[in-house]
């Protein structure tokens, strides 16, 4: 009888710790705009809005073409950090379109208008997310410019380490990977860790967040807090893929792609903020001194949101490193 009720006991547990996200989440499907033929709304402000059906899902982005042949033999691809979806190029991304520049930007997996896979989110995931995105749009460019912000830094390094001879240049703006992320000792309460993730994040403010911007009381603060709270409404999957991010995207792979980009002649620009609360101002240095020829740019009052708040010189700095050779 002990031994049955032991099992049960296993049993039951290895269930929750399988299930746990599960049992914690919403799930269902991506309710978007686009789905309702009669609508043209549109999504984000940076373009038109297309899809495309992948392996784990259907991937929302937006595709400029250069009709410069000059540049058109490299594409500028833009990914986004850990929760704020491709909203976060939504200066950049329109200015290099306006010097005709090829560019594509996306939603990785769970966030914005992507779909949220029931799948561990790591760091490879998101780099064959884009991979597969630029192989099934067929596109024929010769090299990328890949920018990377935050957690984004960590997927477009672990992209070069995997395809360097498709990287021409790598802007890597507030980049994670320095510093290894673990999750606390509460998040990884089956279940209960997961409820009061949810229920510390889903109004998208905090003291925490507020922390990151240089003005917490700007026009763009609290669109972006709007943004946030639609996309938990509208998202099924978006909480549960930031958990799951915690979890299981792997931040010190960064060293590991860093010592073979090291190898590599690729030029780096390393973007950054001052004031930054969340990757400190130390780390742009330690990737100036990892990465001996980079060019480091640091902009003055700016936090880690500083592609928003601080975009004029963010694309000042980013044009200036594209024009050099």
């Amino acid at each position: 009888m002990l031994l049955l009720i032991t099992i049960l006991i296993i049993a039951i547990i290895c269930f929750i710790f399988k299930f746990r996200e599960r049992l914690a989440f919403q799930y269902g499907r991506l309710s978007r705009p686009y789905d309702q033929a009669t609508t043209t709304i549109a999504l984000t402000r940076m373009g038109s809005d297309q899809f495309i059906e992948l392996s784990f899902g259907k991937v929302h982005y937006i595709y400029h073409s250069s009709a410069n042949s000059s540049s058109s033999s490299t594409l500028n691809i833009f990914v986004h950090g850990f929760s704020i979806a491709m909203e976060m190029w939504q200066d950049i991304f329109p200015s290099l379109v306006h010097d005709n520049q090829s560019c594509l930007v996306l939603d990785l997996y769970g966030r914005g208008w992507s779909d949220a896979p029931d799948v561990p989110m790591n760091v490879d995931l998101f780099v064959s997310q884009i991979a597969e995105l630029l192989y099934a749009l067929n596109l024929s460019y010769e090299k990328y410019n890949l920018y990377g912000v935050s957690m984004g830094g960590v997927i477009v390094q672990r992209f070069t380490e995997l395809y360097p001879s498709k990287v021409s240049k790598l802007i890597l703006c507030n980049s994670t990977g320095l510093d290894i992320v673990k999750p606390s000792f509460i998040s990884s309460i089956p279940i209960l860790g997961a409820l009061l993730f949810k229920f510390d994040r889903q109004s998208g403010e905090s003291k925490s967040v507020r922390a990151q911007w240089a003005n917490p009381d700007s026009d763009e603060y609290k669109r972006c807090i709007k943004l946030y709270q639609q996309t938990c409404q509208q998202h099924p999957g978006f909480l549960r893929s930031l958990f799951s991010t915690i979890f299981y995207f792997d931040f010190h792979l960064a060293f590991k792609s860093i010592e073979c980009i090291q190898k590599l002649s690729v030029p780096i620009l390393i973007l950054w903020g001052e004031k930054d609360t969340l990757t400190p101002v130390e780390n742009a240095y330690r990737y100036h001194n990892l990465y001996k020829t980079s060019t480091l740019k640091i902009i003055s009052g700016a936090n880690h949101n500083l592609l928003i708040e601080h975009s004029k010189e963010a694309i000042e700095a980013i044009k200036t490193f594209l024009k050099d050779k």
